[in-house]
Formats: C-alpha cells, sequence, structure tokens
C-alpha cells in the first residue's frame, strides 16, 4: 500500500518527518537535482519553477477578457479541480489575480 511507504511508525497519519525520510529516499535514486525539482513541482502541483524545473502538470486554460484579449494562464491551485469544471476553474483564476474573465477554453 503507498501510505505504508510513507507511514513507518504506522500511527495512520503521516508526519513531516515521514515526509521528508520519503523524499530523501526517493532523491537518492535520482541523479540529476532538475529533474527531481521536475518530478516534485508535478506530483503535488507547486507552481513555478524556470527552464526546466518549470511545473508542467497544472492545467492551462485559455481566457477570454471581455475586451476580446486572450491569454493562456496557468491555474496555480488546480488539486482536486474536476476536467470539466469550469466555474470552478474561473473561480480559482479570479482567486489568483485574473480579472475580466468573460469566458475560458480549455484544450481537448
Amino acid at each position: 500500500d503507498f501510505v505504508e511507504d510513507w507511514d513507518k511508525n504506522r500511527d495512520g497519519r503521516i508526519m513531516f518527518d515521514e515526509f521528508v525520510d520519503y523524499y530523501s529516499d526517493l532523491s537518492a535514486g535520482i541523479d540529476n537535482d532538475n529533474y527531481f525539482e521536475l518530478m516534485i513541482r508535478n506530483a503535488w502541483h507547486i507552481t513555478g519553477g524556470t527552464g526546466c524545473c518549470a511545473n508542467t502538470s497544472n492545467r492551462r486554460v485559455l481566457v477570454v477578457h471581455i475586451n476580446g484579449t486572450q491569454e493562456v494562464v496557468e491555474i496555480r491551485d488546480d488539486m482536486g479541480i474536476r476536467a470539466d469544471d469550469v466555474p470552478r476553474m474561473v473561480k480559482a483564476l479570479e482567486k489568483q489575480g485574473v480579472r475580466d474573465i468573460k469566458r475560458i477554453e480549455l484544450a481537448h
């Protein structure tokens, strides 16, 4: 079971030190720090990173603004947002400061 790899003391909770221990063990087998950073960012949907470390797992959408301009925007906090939950995506975009959204378009 996946949780058993994390919960070393078998108390049913994953504590910070257990989390760190798991990723310390995992990182020992990855000889490229950039790849490790990318893996962590993508696994946990952590926005940011530069170059080859840039997050690629967070959903990006085409935002069409009221004035007709368009931009591709990353939804920074997209964990738990279903692929068809457009209202929740719009709410997340507004929360991160995207304004005057007329609609969003999703890649299929």
